[in-house]
């Protein structure tokens, strides 16, 4: 069963049909399916979504952030950030790609995962069909929920090709989402303190 708040996929892939489909497509769309080119494409396409773009439908938070490290409760209003985290995901609108970079932070209260934790978990919860907007949410919510954090900020920096390659094709635009929880969400001054940390990063 997939956590709270995390999107849920219905049955595992079936590499045949969605090669298929593939093929259906690429005909649909005119294309000679005996070029040696797109011989194999549908194949290709099946293999590169089941296993890299759709991928985080098999993981979910708890298995991703691993191992909790026990520490004392640190001061009030400690903060543990990380930033510039490159991401990749699809969205579920016209099934194009967006990527950029997440900052995230959280304030400890008393587990604490490695750095890379949370890079994976931006990951697993980004290989899915997913709105920017609600990434940064399910990131956020799964980090309060799985280390009992007294709070946590997601922000994401993306370039949407709906945007950069079709429609209003703006090759310079970028989308930022914001998702904020406990503390964060209640106090300004803490979201300030995470947006300073962001900028001295970047």
């Amino acid at each position: 069963m997939p956590a709270p708040g995390e999107t849920p996929r219905i049955r595992p892939p079936d590499r045949e049909k969605m090669a298929e489909g593939v093929r259906l497509f690429l005909e649909g769309c005119g294309v000679d399916l005996s070029d040696p080119n797109v011989r194999e494409t549908p194949e290709r396409v099946a293999r590169a979504w089941a296993e890299e773009f759709l991928d985080g439908y098999d993981k979910n938070a708890r298995e991703v952030l691993g191992d909790f490290y026990e520490e004392r409760k640190p001061a009030a209003d400690e903060m543990v950030v990380v930033t510039s985290i490159d991401f990749q995901s699809m969205c579920p609108h016209h099934l194009l790609p967006y990527r950029g970079v997440a900052h995230v932070a959280y304030l400890p209260s008393g587990r604490i995962v490695g750095f890379s934790r949370l890079a994976r978990l931006v990951d697993a919860l980004g290989h899915r069909l997913i709105l920017q907007e609600t990434l940064a949410r399910e990131v956020a919510e799964a980090i309060r929920r799985e280390l009992d954090s007294d709070g946590a900020a997601v922000l994401l920096e993306a370039e949407q090709t709906c945007m950069t390659l079709r429609g209003e094709r703006r090759a310079q635009a970028r989308a930022l989402t914001e998702a904020f929880t406990g503390a964060f969400a209640e106090r300004a001054d803490l979201r300030e303190r995470f947006v300073r940390r962001i900028g001295v990063a970047r």
